[in-house]
């Protein structure tokens, strides 16, 4: 199994998020950053516009 795998299994919900303050708020509440994507616009004055995606894993809680 790989590393990626294992880590997938101990995840019990997934979210995608766009906002960096979300992503902060996640990530002290234990929620992790499973995949980063970014995905551009090129417009037709020249000018670019990009939109980041952030794929956060909430990990299951381990037994006691």
């Amino acid at each position: 199994m790989s590393a990626d795998e294992n880590l997938l299994s101990k995840i019990q919900e997934v979210r995608t998020v766009e906002d960096v303050e979300q992503v902060n708020l996640g990530l002290s509440k234990g929620w992790v950053i499973l995949k980063i994507t970014e995905s551009s616009t090129v417009w037709e004055d020249g000018s670019k516009s990009s939109l980041v995606t952030y794929h956060m894993g909430k990990p299951k809680a381990l037994p006691v």
